[in-house]
């Protein structure tokens, strides 16, 4: 059977790049080692409980690259959006319940901000017509609005995530908050990140949202768990004659006077297609499925310096009973989250603290995730791969940094598991990072790997490629996946 493009991997960079073509007309097929799709952004059914095998609260959600995806293949996805937020930050605590923002530990009251009343009221003051024009001028000058900020954007390509926290934040929770949320968002210390990063990220959201809509749409579960996203893009690519096999392997890509032509898999079995991408890393398709006496030295040399971000870990816990209405959260127990944070990069040390961590419950915003009755409780944290102490302490300094968070959950808690840098290193991905190569200075923008290859009919997607394609984690590759699939469209296939 003739195919039109062999996809390397069914992580969300390929499912992607998958979607877009056979939603194209293109017969493609998916090859992925393991025996499930989705990479981290997957779960696993046990005994009633969903597990996921990441702990994410996702960005973009319909309105984004997962909802561009599913609606090019004639799908949806559905997403539960937050309702309330919790932040723990040393001694301090904030809650927000969709109406009101709580904040205790800082005096002997609590303060109370009743945000929505303030909203309706200036809402209220504004004429409705007015209101409306505003917003729909915002939307229709969008494009201009990224044609125009991306020159400036650029200017902060080098300087780092550090620089503009040290300008602008000198309230030590703010700056720890701010610290630990840029490490969740792109896994390295804000020393290496690159703050342009981040403004590349607003313009995205402010891109997917929609006059009237709720910002808090533009953050969510879906629905189903994690799995329902590669699921439903799966479907969608089979319903469109793709095809896609687990537990297949890649040995090497088969290229023949300077063009990739096909892809031989472990049982010797070859594949042939005009067009090769490549989800599996963009230095583990260099250097071991291509071969680097293929490139040019320099680009070898380029691809092989490349930086990745941090590991991390996911603690999964089954709670006893209901006890807290919590969406998402996050506990930073500590006064000094740089230096944590340090310490696990430039020192490969896990300190003996309590960890910081993101917290979300499934369960509450999908009650298919456990059974009735139960809870389940997921958190997430930085780590390294090669860190020098045993992965085995990161379960009980986890235990303690939620029970700060969530009162009553060490008294209530039935069992817990946690998925360390080891277990996603089982992935096939070198030093297991959370997102792919790092988006610190030196490696965004136009600095970022082009994906396409200097082998014509080779491409890379996921979380390794795409020149100035941004954004946070699971959105960023999915993104990447469908903008080289229409490169590839508009600029491959538009000459045969």
């Amino acid at each position: 059977m003739g195919y039109d493009a062999v996809i390397i991997g069914a992580g969300l960079g390929g499912l992607g790049a998958g979607a877009a073509l056979a939603a194209n007309g293109q017969k493609v097929i998916i090859l992925e080692r393991m025996e499930f799709i989705g990479g981290r952004c997957s779960s696993v059914d046990r005994d009633g409980w969903r597990l996921d095998i990441g702990c994410h609260f996702l960005f973009g959600c319909e309105h984004g690259s997962f909802g561009d995806a599913a609606k090019r293949l004639g799908k949806e996805i559905k997403f539960y959006h937050p309702s309330n937020f919790q932040l723990r930050v040393h001694d301090s605590f904030l809650k927000f319940d969709g109406e009101k923002l709580v904040i205790t530990g800082r005096g002997p009251d609590p303060i109370k901000i009743n945000v929505m009343d303030g909203i309706r009221e200036m809402m209220r003051l504004m004429p409705q017509e007015l209101m409306s024009m505003g917003m729909g001028m915002m939307t229709q000058m969008m494009p201009m609005v990224n044609a125009m900020a991306a020159p400036i954007i650029k200017q902060f390509d080098k300087v780092s995530m550090k620089s503009m926290l040290d300008s602008y934040f000198d309230w030590p929770i703010v700056r720890d908050f701010m610290e630990y949320f840029q490490m969740a968002g792109y896994c390295t210390p804000s020393n290496l990140t690159a703050s342009s990063e981040l403004l590349r990220t607003l313009l995205i959201y402010l891109g997917d949202w929609k006059p009237g809509m709720n910002p808090l749409e533009l953050m969510g579960y879906p629905i189903g768990g994690l799995e329902a996203i590669p699921n439903t893009l799966a479907e969608g690519i089979k319903e469109k004659g793709g095809e896609i096999r687990t537990g297949t392997g890649v040995k090497r890509v088969v290229v023949e006077n300077g063009r990739a032509v096909g892809v031989e898999l472990t049982d010797g079995e070859t594949i042939k297609a005009p067009i090769i991408i490549s989800n599996a890393g963009i230095k583990e398709t260099v250097a071991e499925l291509v071969g680097e006496d293929k490139f040019e030295a320099e680009y070898t040399k380029t691809i092989g310096n490349l930086v990745y971000g941090n590991s991390g870990f996911t603690l999964r816990a089954k709670m006893k009973q209901k006890i807290s209405d919590i969406e998402l959260g996050f506990c930073l127990p500590n006064h000094d989250v740089e230096g944590y944070l340090h310490a696990l990069w430039d020192d490969l040390t896990i300190p003996d603290l309590p960890t910081p961590i993101m917290v979300s419950s499934p369960s509450n915003m999908d009650p298919s995730a456990c059974p009735e009755g139960k809870q389940l409780i997921l958190g997430v944290g930085p780590c390294m791969l090669d860190v020098k102490e045993d992965f085995d302490m990161l379960g009980p300094l986890c235990v303690e940094s939620l029970d700060m968070l969530i009162p009553g959950f060490k008294d209530n808690l039935e069992s817990y598991d946690v998925l360390t840098p080891k277990t996603y290193a089982a992935f096939g991905e070198e030093n297991a990072p959370v997102i792919g190569i790092a988006q610190c200075m030196g490696q965004v923008g136009d600095e970022r790997p082009s994906s396409k290859s200097p082998i014509d009919g080779l491409y890379y997607v996921g979380g390794e490629a795409g020149r100035n394609v941004s954004g946070v984690a699971c959105d960023m590759a999915t993104n990447s996946g469908l903008a080289c699939a229409d490169y590839i469209i508009t600029q491959e296939l538009s000459k045969v």
